[in-house]
C-alpha cells in the first residue's frame, strides 16, 4: 500500500507541476501574444504618422508655392495700381496745364477783342 499512496502522491506532485508548467507556459505565450500586438501595433502607427507626416510636407510645400505665386500676383496688381495712378495724377495735371492755359489763352483773346474794339472805335473816330 505504500507503493500505491506514493504513487498517487508522485501523480498529485506530477500534476501540480503540469499545472504550474502549463500556468507558466501559458502566461509566457500571452505575454508573448501582448507584446507582438503592442510591436505590430507601435509599428503600424509609427507607419501611418510617417506617411501623414510626409503627406503634409507635399501639402505644404504646394500650399508655399501657391503663396509665392499668390505673393508675385499681388506685387504684379500693386505695380499697375502704382502706375494708374502716376497715369491717372499725370492726367490730372495735365488737364490742370491744360485748363490754365486755356484760361490764358481767353484772358488773352479778350485782351484782344478789347483792344480790337478800341481800334475800331478810333479807327472809326479819325474817319
Amino acid at each position: 500500500m505504500t507503493s500505491r499512496t506514493e504513487n498517487k502522491r508522485k501523480k498529485d506532485k506530477n500534476s501540480t507541476m503540469t499545472k504550474i508548467l502549463l500556468g507558466i507556459l501559458l502566461l509566457a505565450l500571452w505575454t508573448g501574444i501582448a507584446g507582438g500586438g503592442y510591436y505590430y501595433a507601435k509599428d503600424y502607427f509609427d507607419s501611418t504618422i510617417k506617411d501623414v507626416q510626409e503627406t503634409n510636407a507635399m501639402h505644404i510645400q504646394a500650399l508655399k508655392e501657391n503663396i509665392k505665386e499668390v505673393e508675385e500676383g499681388i506685387e504684379e496688381v500693386d505695380a499697375a495700381l502704382d502706375q494708374a495712378d502716376q497715369k491717372i495724377s499725370s492726367s490730372k495735371d495735365t488737364r490742370q496745364q491744360l485748363n490754365n492755359k486755356i484760361e490764358q489763352l481767353d484772358s488773352q483773346l479778350k485782351n484782344l477783342q478789347k483792344s480790337l474794339k478800341i481800334l475800331r472805335e478810333t479807327g472809326d473816330a479819325e474817319y
